[in-house]
C-alpha cells in the first residue's frame, strides 16, 4: 500500500473512532452525523461545531482535547515525511528513513538514519508539550478570575493553549469574547497560533540557533571560570572547589549541547524560513491594519473597545484568520470587506509542515514571484535574490489551480443544495473556512443539513490531507515529475 494511502486511511480511521467516543461519551445527547462532524473538525484541527462545546459533557471536553493533540501531531508527523515526497516525486515505494530525509531537509544530503528520524519526531513531540504547556501557564496566571465559567481554570488554560498551538480554534467557552479586553492573553494565544502554523522545520531552525547561542554563551562562562580559578589558584596555592563546578558544569553543558546540536535534524533552509517569517509579519500586518480601519467604527465588533483594546483584537483576529479561527467577537456582525480580506488570509494559510492550512506562505509567495517572472520571461523565478527551483514554482502553481478548481465545484455543489436559503457569500466564507482548517463561521454551520455536514467533514479532510495526496492515493501516481533534466535552484517546500 502507497505511503499516500496510509496517510488517508490513517486519519479517516482517526475521524471515526473519535466520532464513536464522542457519541458515546454524550451517551445519545448528540447524533452520530454531529459527532462525527465535531471528530472530524477535531482531527483535521478546524475549530467549526454544530453545536455549542460549552453544552457538552466534560469527558466530551477531554475526548476533543485528545483528538485535537493526535491531530496536531499527526499532522506534524505525516507531513512531515510526506511533505517533500511529493515535491521531488519520489517514488511512493521509497524506504521510510529516506521518505523523512525528503519531506525534513530541503537541502539534498544522505538519508536519515532510524535514529535520526526518531529524534526528529521526539523533537517534534518535546517542541509541542513544552509550548502548550508554557502557553496553559501563561493564560492560567493571566486571565481574570471566573472567565472560565463553569469549567476548571487550570483546563481552560491547558484546552486553550493546546487548541492555539495546534491552531483548532476550538473553545469549551464556544469563543473568546470574553478575553477581548485582555491584550495580555490575546498575544499569548497569538503567539501560540503562529508557532504552531509557522512549520516545524523553522521551529527546528530556530532552535538551532538557540542552543548555538547558548553553546557559546556557556563557553564563555567556563572560560571566566577557568581564569579566576587559577588567579586564586596563584594567589593562594588552592583549588576551589565552589570555582570548579562552574567549570565542570559548563564543559558538560558544551558536550551536551554540541551532541544535542549535531543530531538535531530536520530545520529548513535559512531562505524558506526568511519568506515564512517575513511573509507571515507582513500578512498580520496586513489583516491587522485592514480589519483596525474597517471595524473602529463599527458598534457590534471593535468601537466599543479602547484604542489599545482594539489594536489586540484586531492583530488576534489577523493572527487566526490564516489558521486558527478564534473569535472574540461574532463575525456575522462585521463588515463585507472585513469579511473578504479574512477569507483571503484564510485561502493563503500559514506555513508547510505545521499545523495551518490553506494554500500555505510559500506557494503564494511563489505565485507572486511566478508573475513578476512572467513580465520580464528571460529571467528566472527568484526569491530573496536566490534562483528558485522549476520544480518548486510547478508544485505551487499546481496546487494553486487544484485548490481553486475543488472549491469551485464544491461551492457549485453547495450551492445547489442550499436551495436558497442562505446568502452565497455566507456559504463561501464557510466552505473556506472548512478547506482551510481555520474554524471561522458565519453562523452558518448549526444550520446545515446531514449532508451538507458530511461534504463539510469532506472538504476539512481534503484540506488538511492535502489535494496532492488525495490524488496519488486514489490514483497510485508516484508523484510529479522533475521539470527538466537540471534543476539548480532552491527547493522551497509548497502546498
Amino acid at each position: 500500500m502507497s505511503f499516500a494511502r496510509v496517510v488517508c486511511l490513517g486519519f479517516l480511521s482517526a475521524i471515526f473512532v473519535g466520532s464513536l467516543l464522542v457519541y458515546t461519551s454524550e451517551a445519545g445527547g448528540l447524533s452520530y452525523i454531529d459527532s462525527f462532524y465535531l471528530s472530524a473538525s477535531a482531527i483535521c484541527v478546524t475549530g467549526l461545531s454544530p453545536v455549542s462545546l460549552s453544552a457538552l459533557k466534560p469527558s466530551t471536553h477531554w475526548v476533543i482535547l485528545s483528538l485535537i493533540q493526535l491531530g496536531g501531531l499527526g499532522i506534524i508527523s505525516f507531513t512531515v515525511i510526506i511533505g517533500f515526497l511529493i515535491i521531488k516525486g519520489i517514488s511512493r515505494n521509497t524506504r521510510f528513513n529516506a521518505f523523512v530525509t525528503a519531506a525534513i531537509d530541503t537541502r539534498d544530503e544522505e538519508s536519515l538514519g532510524t535514529s535520526d528520524v526518531n529524534r526528529i519526531l521526539v523533537s517534534i513531540v518535546n517542541i509541542s508539550f513544552v509550548l502548550e504547556i508554557l502557553g496553559a501557564i501563561g493564560l492560567f496566571i493571566h486571565m481574570p478570575e471566573g472567565i472560565e465559567g463553569p469549567n476548571e481554570r487550570w483546563f481552560f488554560s491547558l484546552f486553550t493553549s493546546v487548541s492555539a498551538f495546534n491552531n483548532a480554534g476550538f473553545s469549551i467557552t464556544d469563543d473568546l469574547s470574553s478575553l477581548r479586553h485582555e491584550p495580555f492573553c490575546l498575544y499569548i494565544i497569538s503567539w501560540l497560533v503562529i508557532l504552531g502554523g509557522i512549520g516545524f522545520p523553522v521551529i527546528i531552525l530556530l532552535e538551532k540557533f538557540l542552543l548555538t547561542v547558548l553553546f557559546r554563551i556557556v563557553d564563555k562562562v567556563e572560560v571566566i571560570a577557568e581564569t579566576v580559578m587559577m588567579r586564586q589558584t596563584l594567589r593562594t596555592g588552592e583549588i576551589s572547589k565552589l570555582l570548579l563546578l562552574p567549570t565542570q558544569l559548563s564543559a558538560y553543558l558544551e558536550s551536551r549541547i554540541e551532541e544535542y546540536n549535531g543530531h538535531l535534524r530536520g530545520e529548513t533552509t535559512r531562505i524558506q524560513s526568511r519568506l515564512l517569517v517575513y511573509g507571515s509579519l507582513i500578512l498580520v500586518i496586513f489583516g491587522a491594519i485592514g480589519v483596525y480601519f474597517l471595524e473602529k467604527g463599527n458598534p457590534h465588533s471593535l468601537y466599543p473597545l479602547s484604542f489599545w483594546d482594539r489594536i489586540a483584537n484586531s492583530i488576534f483576529i489577523s493572527v487566526c484568520s490564516r489558521t486558527a479561527g478564534f473569535a472574540t467577537m461574532d463575525f456575522g456582525n462585521l463588515n463585507d470587506a472585513s469579511v473578504i480580506i479574512i477569507t483571503v488570509l484564510m485561502f493563503i494559510g500559514g506555513g508547510p509542515q505545521g499545523t495551518a492550512g490553506g494554500i500555505k506562505i510559500t506557494t503564494f509567495v511563489l505565485l507572486l514571484a511566478y508573475l513578476k517572472n512572467v513580465i520580464q520571461p528571460s529571467k528566472p523565478v527568484m526569491v530573496f535574490g536566490d534562483i528558485v527551483s522549476k520544480n518548486s514554482v510547478a508544485i505551487a502553481i499546481r496546487v494553486y489551480f487544484l485548490a481553486t478548481i475543488a472549491l469551485a465545484a464544491t461551492f457549485i455543489l453547495l450551492g445547489v443544495m442550499d436551495q436558497n436559503q442562505h446568502s452565497l457569500h455566507v456559504i463561501f466564507f464557510e466552505m473556506v473556512s472548512a478547506f482551510s482548517t481555520v474554524g471561522y463561521s458565519l453562523n452558518l454551520t448549526p444550520q446545515l443539513g446531514d449532508i451538507e455536514k458530511l461534504i463539510y467533514a469532506f472538504v476539512m479532510f481534503v484540506g488538511r490531507v492535502g489535494i496532492f495526496t488525495i490524488l496519488i492515493a486514489a490514483t497510485g501516481h508516484s508523484g510529479v515529475p522533475k521539470m527538466g533534466t537540471t534543476d539548480d535552484g532552491v527547493k522551497i517546500q509548497v502546498g
